[in-house]
């Protein structure tokens, strides 16, 4: 497994599409699942 996480300027712009494209996207880094929907994330911005 590779040793990845979502960096701080991805998951930003991340939040961002999903707000603009009204739309939930689903981001997985090698710990959790990140569920962008409406400008928010599942994680909480933990990271």
């Amino acid at each position: 497994m590779k040793n990845l996480r979502v960096c701080q300027d991805c998951h930003t712009m991340m939040k961002f599409l999903s707000r603009v494209e009204k739309r939930e996207i689903i981001l997985r880094d090698s710990i959790r699942f990140h569920h962008f929907r409406e400008g928010t994330c599942s994680c909480g911005d933990y990271r």
